[in-house]
């Protein structure tokens, strides 16, 4: 049996041998990275400023992109939460501002992994969409594992309270925009269930689905707050003042 059809290279689908296989590239390049993390930690501080600025480049230029065609205010600002975690990923590398990396590690861990799990791309590899979207996502969630596996960040009850806040602040700045330009920044827009993922449409109609993804990410939040490997969650040595 083929596991990469032919078609597949113009038009992805989920849960398909190319997405196992996409996946597992993904994995391999994130594993690389920490596995150099650690080994050169005598250069940590070279490493990170050569991985945000990489990140920052990245960004800049995965904007451009995706507007050459001109601007649409609906589609064309980086408003969802994985567009601002690639800024916020770099940042946080850079600067170590504890805001920053409260947010990355909770929005990459709770959110841009579901990516990975069910990713909203149609575009298959001959496209370069595919690219840029696998290469976003494996940057915001490879920089949140540097930051606990090389960088020795542990989340903080401090930390969960900080990243809960800056979603409140994007919801309630997004969630109006979307409204008034009938937008889908954050999923959190009045779409039709045709043009939004099925695991949001899945949810129920709007506005009641927003609602409901709000709830499932604070529940999420919990959750990798507690997970293995984040550290016992509560005020410790990592927690600090910036």
């Amino acid at each position: 049996m083929n596991i990469f059809p032919e078609d597949s290279w113009s038009t992805f689908v989920p849960y398909s041998g190319l997405h196992l296989f996409t996946v597992c590239v993904c994995a391999l390049l994130i594993a690389a990275l920490v596995a150099a993390g650690r080994r050169l930690r005598a250069h940590e501080t070279a490493m990170r400023w050569t991985l945000g600025i990489f990140a920052l480049l990245y960004w800049l230029s995965y904007n451009i992109w995706w507007n050459r065609n001109g601007f649409d205010p609906a589609i064309g600002l980086p408003l969802h939460i994985c567009d601002l975690s690639g800024v916020i990923a770099p940042l946080a590398l850079l600067t170590l501002n504890r805001w920053l990396r409260a947010t990355l590690y909770f929005w990459a861990f709770a959110l841009a992994s579901q990516a990975f799990i069910q990713p909203a791309l149609a575009a298959g590899p001959a496209l370069p969409l595919f690219w840029w979207f696998w290469a976003q996502h494996t940057i915001i969630l490879g920089y949140a594992i540097f930051d606990v596996m090389v960088l020795c960040f542990r989340p903080g009850w401090q930390d969960l309270r900080r990243a809960i806040i800056v979603s409140l602040i994007y919801v309630f700045i997004v969630a109006p925009f979307d409204i008034y330009f009938g937008a889908d920044y954050g999923y959190l827009g009045d779409l039709p269930a045709d043009k939004i993922p099925p695991f949001v449409a899945a949810l129920g109609p709007w506005p009641a689905r927003a609602f409901i993804l709000a709830a499932l990410v604070a529940v999420a939040f919990v959750i990798v707050a507690r997970c293995p490997g984040s550290g016992r969650i509560g005020l410790g040595a990592s927690e600090s003042a910036t």
